[in-house]
């Protein structure tokens, strides 16, 4: 794909709304650009996270290589962290809600010379059961964009789906997550997990609204932020007996680390 062709492509996504991912598609023609300083800063740090988890995946993989593996991106956004693990050679599904970012995600996969990623419209939530088993998912970024009512559910899916390791970047409620979030609570699921509330759209926000606030929730008002322990317990009930606290490499400085973990969960492997 020439630099022409990118910049024609890149004109008709939406361009009025800047980039999650960071991608450079050619040489100088960026997906959003240090001009869009509030936005390049956000890109950069989801490229960051991405840096990470890749390097964990590596790393903590069985057989340490991704190559020929099967790597789950839930909420996948323009598929940044697909095209990363892609390019070390392991088969990608990768399922995101929104038309723009699943738009941008095609786009992007063909113009990283990545045009196998397979890229699936859907909700996380309601997930086909014949995607079957993988050996890496990825849920980064979303876990604190469910709802409440999401939390239980969600994490026990994880784990049916999970057969090696699940990579999860996500928000915690922490005392500074209240205080710097305005987070409500705490709050618990319907099975007991406790956490806090934080608003993602207003009471009367329409469908079309929602749609369009791209890095909000893709329809629930208020998202859930369990607590740290409360996330790991959950996961060990899950059926991951190892879990592993990444504190460094990180993405972000100590404070705003303090309540943006990214956890390893590992399965146990049959001998």
């Amino acid at each position: 794909m020439t630099p022409a062709e990118i910049e024609r492509r890149l004109a008709e996504l939406s361009p009025e709304t800047p980039w999650a991912h960071l991608f450079e598609f050619a040489p100088g023609v960026f997906s959003v650009t240090p001009e869009n300083e509030k936005f390049f800063k956000k890109a950069t740090g989801l490229k960051r996270v991405g840096d990470v988890l890749l390097q964990i995946a590596e790393m903590q993989v069985h057989g340490h290589s991704l190559a020929d593996k099967r790597v789950l991106d839930l909420a996948c956004g323009e598929g940044g962290h697909s095209v990363q693990f892609a390019e070390k050679g392991a088969q990608v599904v990768g399922v995101e809600g929104r038309s723009l970012y699943m738009e941008r995600a095609r786009f992007a996969a063909e113009a990283m010379g990545q045009p196998h990623i397979k890229f699936i419209q859907g909700d996380v939530r309601k997930l086909d059961p014949q995607l079957g088993k993988f050996d890496v998912v990825v849920f980064s970024g979303i876990l604190h964009h469910l709802g409440i009512e999401d939390f239980d559910g969600m994490i026990a899916e994880l784990g049916r789906l999970t057969e090696d390791m699940l990579l999860i970047y996500t928000h915690v409620g922490s005392d500074l997550a209240v205080k710097n979030h305005r987070l409500q609570g705490p709050q618990f699921t319907p099975a007991g997990r406790e956490g806090y509330l934080f608003r993602e759209h207003k009471d009367d926000a329409t469908a079309e609204q929602r749609e369009q606030q791209v890095r909000a929730s893709l329809d629930n008002t208020f998202s859930f932020w369990a607590k740290e322990e409360v996330l790991i317990d959950a996961l060990r009930s899950a059926g991951f007996p190892l879990i592993l606290k990444v504190l460094t490499p990180h993405p972000f400085g100590w404070e705003n680390a303090s309540y943006r973990p990214i956890l390893v969960a590992k399965k146990e492997r049959a001998s």
